[in-house]
């Protein structure tokens, strides 16, 4: 029966997880293992495997290591929590992991790299462990979702201005209807700004979806995004980001993935296009921008690099100058970062905002770009 899909925890439970059998077999491994030692008196230990180096060390209990009785209790109680969900066939979110004791693990942050340290050592994505973050990601725009139970989710509701990404596991398939382009935004504000102004319905080019991560991606944004780019490869999907070091290392997130999540599965958007706004669209240098030009309006709204962004600009540099990414090529990265740095300068989105109507100016970059694709 078709409805309209909640965002509930119990729903995200729905789609078997094929590889409960062996997680649970390596969790209670783990657990006659520390009993045993517990029995024989000696320390009890957890293997987990570094995503830095790939190497495995063992936590302990008790150590001499400053603060290693507080992480092996953290991971067991992380273990234990997981074993039950997978058990019970429910899903649990890192949010709820932090909330039963607080005290222990002292912030998200710290369940976070744990999670993701559990992960890796078992060599499979967190959602296999029925480990989810708390949902983030925002979407409006005309697509329909289409889930394993049945229900729909549509993601254009005249009552509300966006929705929130559901769980990528928990969904059967999708109806793209109209829709012809979709922009990953880097900011909420930008992103609720076009959505109040329903751009994502009456855009030049036509209908198109709007997404956000607020920010730095989180995972299931990523996994979403990467599946609907399976289900539909021919979607043009645009990149909207700050013209700073950040703003780039984002999109770099968003086509290649992050170094600390390698071992996690479908986050890729390889396809993924950077539409700007960049050095000729911030700062006026029309001549710097290869032939045919986009129309700019110069403002004056640069500021300076911080020591930091210009350490990220450097670090971002030399990978791309060593990588062969078809993105570098196409979207001149190098030449980018390159001015950032020679004129110790970044600008926000709002840079081309300020100059006139952001929408006018997505207008014009979408129709040159989807012109040449």
């Amino acid at each position: 029966m078709e409805g309209v899909h909640s965002n509930d925890n119990s729903t995200l439970g729905t789609r078997p997880n094929q590889h409960t059998g062996t997680i649970i077999s390596n969790i209670e491994s783990i657990l006659v293992a520390n009993l045993e030692a517990l029995r024989e008196a000696r320390p009890m230990s957890i293997p987990i495997r570094s995503r830095m180096t790939g190497n495995v060390r063992l936590v302990r209990f008790p150590s001499t290591r400053r603060g290693e009785a507080r992480k092996f209790t953290a991971i067991l109680s992380i273990i234990h929590l997981c074993h039950e969900a997978l058990i019970a066939g429910r899903v649990i979110t890192k949010r709820d992991i932090y909330y039963q004791n607080p005290e222990l693990y002292g912030n998200q942050d710290y369940v976070n790299r744990l999670v993701d340290d559990l992960a890796f050592t078992f060599d499979l994505g967190r959602d296999a462990l029925n480990i989810v973050a708390a949902v983030k990601g925002l979407i409006v725009g005309g697509l329909k979702v289409i889930f394993h139970d049945d229900s729909t989710l549509y993601c254009n509701p005249h009552d509300r201005h966006n929705i929130l990404i559901p769980e990528t596991r928990t969904i059967l398939g999708f109806d793209l209807g109209t829709t012809k382009w979709l922009l990953v935004i880097e900011k909420e504000a930008t992103f609720r700004g076009l959505a109040a102004s329903r751009f994502h319905e009456l855009a030049a080019v036509g209908p198109g979806l709007l997404v956000t991560a607020k920010g730095y991606p989180d995972l299931s944004t990523r996994q979403f995004l990467h599946k609907l780019q399976t289900s539909f490869p021919l979607l043009p999907m645009f990149g909207l980001v700050d013209f700073d070091p950040h703003g780039v290392h984002i999109m770099l997130t968003y086509k290649n993935g992050s170094r600390s999540l390698q071992h996690e599965q479908n986050t890729i958007l390889s396809r993924l296009t950077w539409l700007g706004p960049r050095s000729s669209d911030v700062l006026g240098f029309r001549t710097l921008e290869p032939a045919p030009t986009r129309e700019c309006t110069p403002v004056d709204t640069t500021l300076p690099l911080r020591i930091r962004e210009r350490r990220v600009a450097v670090k971002l540099l030399s990978s791309a100058i060593e990588s062969d990414d078809e993105f570098v090529a196409n979207n001149d990265l190098i030449r980018e970062l390159q001015i950032m740095l020679l004129l110790n300068t970044k600008a926000e989105i709002q840079a081309v905002d300020d100059a006139g109507d952001l929408t006018k100016w997505l207008d014009n970059a979408l129709t040159k770009e989807m012109k040449v694709l």
